[in-house]
């Protein structure tokens, strides 16, 4: 091979993205379901369009830095089950109940870690617990923004955080590859100046 050739061939790989062998099986496999049969010529139409796609509408790289520990995972979904459990029932009360209207607040909470995967996986959870609704995320300031019901006193406020940074521990525990560094109290207060604090403000819930 001569250089020209060489890089010619460097020139056409800038060029064109890197194609994913996975996207490129899974989505041949969505085109074979779509037409409903298996043959050569839905496998072959399947290959080219899933070739086009990947090429014409390459995805962004994710590098996904996780370390999944099996102990840390199973209490996160145990933990997880049991909360919405409890907060179901606890809703449901809410909503029968004699007596005043519940009252909810907005608050804002610092997060301890920067990894918008893990920040996401912890809002999702939070909000799929009845109670509590994910407003607002920001990754770059590592704030997330909820509505919690039935909230009257600063105490109530407090367990609510709480529970969320718990959470957020028991997420880090399961999935990042160094919880310690994350969740060391030293550290944490080191890399939080500057940080925006957090506010609380109540409304009436109908």
């Amino acid at each position: 091979m001569t250089g020209v050739d060489r890089l010619r061939r460097q020139g056409v790989r800038r060029l064109l993205p890197p194609v994913s062998p996975w996207g490129l099986l899974w989505l041949t496999v969505v085109w074979v379901l779509l037409w409903g049969s298996l043959n050569v010529l839905n496998l072959l139409g399947g290959l080219l369009v899933a070739l086009l796609v990947l090429v014409l509408f390459p995805l962004p790289r994710v590098d996904l830095h996780l370390r999944v520990r099996p102990l840390g995972l199973l209490v996160l979904l145990g933990r997880f089950l049991l909360d919405l459990v409890r907060a179901s029932v606890e809703v449901a009360w809410l909503s029968v109940r004699p007596g005043p209207v519940a009252t909810g607040v907005v608050m804002d909470l610092q997060l301890a870690t920067d990894d918008p995967l893990l920040q996401t996986l912890t809002a999702e959870m939070v909000s799929l617990v009845p109670g509590s609704v994910v407003i607002e995320l920001d990754p770059g300031n590592r704030v997330l923004t909820l509505h919690a019901l039935n909230v009257r006193t600063r105490h109530q406020a407090e367990q609510v955080r709480h529970k969320v940074r718990a959470q957020e521990a028991r997420v880090l525990r399961a999935l990042h590859p160094d919880p310690a560094s994350v969740l060391d109290p030293r550290r944490h207060r080191n890399g939080s100046r500057g940080e925006a604090p957090e506010s609380t403000t109540t409304e009436e819930t109908p």
